[in-house]
């Protein structure tokens, strides 16, 4: 199984958001056109979503 760019990047804009960074700022860093469209790339882990729940 190869690593693609696409991989990385998916992986370094889950990890700002998983460490805070406001997605606007990220959309931004991505030049994603809208939120909308940098959310498709952003995965959620089970933790992000258990605490979610409680809020």
């Amino acid at each position: 199984m190869g690593v693609s760019t696409h991989s990385f990047r998916r992986t370094a804009l889950t990890q700002m958001s998983s460490a805070g960074m406001p997605l606007r700022v990220i959309q931004e860093i991505s030049g994603h056109r809208s939120l909308q469209a940098l959310q498709r790339y952003l995965e959620v882990s089970e933790l992000q979503l258990e605490g979610r729940s409680r809020l």
